[in-house]
């Protein structure tokens, strides 16, 4: 098995709560807010469909999916398209609020806080003083999986 990095490039992206801190590989493109192409059907945290490279991809609430809250639009929001860790899926889209910073991130920068997760978060860590979220990414993949535009 081979040896994680010492160090990971990753993203700060601002989210309605805590800030994400995902791996920058995580992120396909982030593209200025615009409405679904097709509204949703179905759960709430599905907000609808865009069409980005050609495809049709699912745009979804992180916090009504994560059930911590309302779908809030900020004034710096954008869409954040997203690879998938799995594969099983093709892209998704989240709503963040602001542009994603760069970050460096060592190993032992992480360290984790017994915060409770929501059902969307993996683990909440101390960065620099502040608080992040590492999201599930699998329960989000889960989420989207089999979900076909109408």
């Amino acid at each position: 098995m081979a040896e994680l990095p010492n160090e990971i490039s990753s993203l700060l992206i601002p989210m309605q709560g805590r800030p994400w801190l995902i791996p920058n590989i995580i992120v396909a493109e982030v593209i200025p807010l615009r409405q679904p192409d097709r509204p949703g059907h179905g759960s709430e945290w599905l907000l609808g469909w865009i069409n980005w490279r050609d495809s049709d991809v699912p745009l979804l609430s992180f916090e009504r999916l994560n059930e911590s809250g309302q779908v809030v639009i900020g004034e710096d929001a954008h869409i954040a398209v997203l690879n998938t860790v799995t594969g099983n899926t093709g892209f998704y889209a989240v709503v963040v609020q602001g542009i994603p910073r760069q970050i460096k991130i060592n190993r032992q920068d992480l360290v984790e806080e017994p915060v409770d997760t929501g059902p969307a978060e993996a683990m909440y860590i101390q960065l620099g003083g502040d608080l992040a979220v590492i999201p599930d990414l699998d329960a989000m993949e889960q989420a989207v999986a089999g979900l076909q535009p109408r």
